[in-house]
């Protein structure tokens, strides 16, 4: 029992937990944006997949900047010691392969997105990190792809609701890399992505086929994503592996 609450918060802090949200919201508000669809329990395995596909991103992520974060953020879960690096990279193939399966449970084109989606993280986490200027444009459309999921089509009258989430996902990546060191400036950017909750919200509103309701499930998620943002904070990062 005295290992559960630690290994919790090691993983807690690896899939950095709070902003899972902001992606589960955006195949949300899709599916709500072109007025739901059947079957709707398509809807569950959409947004599981969306979570799947980030939290891959994010522990393929700190595996390839592991050098950089032994440095810069000693404390996190895998400069730490707390996860291992084999188990980083089983963690990430194992959340992938459950997003593609979950997207392919939902149908054919939920896995074509599916698979466009999962080639951009590696595409962004192998080689586009690296250039400022690629960095932002890559996460931008893996949310507008993550939106997609959800609307399991995109008629061209349609084409600005993904494009606004990727657009905003966007300019809020462009500071991302001068971060590093500087607290004030990292709780800005994780408030900014709490923001493409509200953005997925008003999308919703705005759409010819979205109504109210759609939209306040959507921004619910802000109150997960807000409470375990706190929650995070107040613990000290040192996680001891167990």
């Amino acid at each position: 029992m005295t290992n559960q609450r630690p290994r919790f918060l090691v993983y807690a802090r690896l899939f950095r937990l709070p902003t899972v949200f902001t992606v589960m919201a955006d195949p949300l508000a899709g599916w709500f944006a072109v007025g739901g669809g059947v079957p709707s329990w398509e809807l569950p395995l959409l947004v599981g997949a969306s979570a799947c596909f980030y939290t891959s991103g994010i522990v393929f992520n700190d595996r390839f900047d592991y050098e950089l974060d032994s440095v810069e953020h000693p404390e996190r879960p895998l400069p730490s010691g707390a996860v291992s690096l084999k188990s980083a990279w089983l963690l990430g193939a194992a959340l992938m392969l459950a997003a593609l399966v979950l997207a392919a449970l939902a149908g054919p084109v939920p896995l074509g997105v599916g698979i466009f989606l999962g080639a951009m993280i590696f595409f962004y986490n192998a080689w586009a990190r690296r250039f400022a200027g690629l960095r932002p444009l890559v996460l931008g459309t893996c949310r507008f792809a993550n939106f997609l999921l959800g609307m399991r089509c995109l008629p061209v009258r349609m084409w600005w609701m993904p494009a606004t989430v990727g657009i905003y996902a966007a300019i809020i990546n462009l500071p991302a890399r001068r971060r590093a060191g500087d607290p004030a400036r990292q709780q800005l950017i994780n408030w900014l992505l709490l923001g493409a909750i509200v953005v997925d919200g008003l999308v919703v509103m705005l759409s010819p086929f979205g109504d109210w309701i759609g939209a306040l499930l959507v921004l619910s998620l802000l109150v997960p994503a807000f409470v375990l943002d706190r929650v995070l904070a107040m613990i000290p990062d040192r996680v001891k592996a167990p």
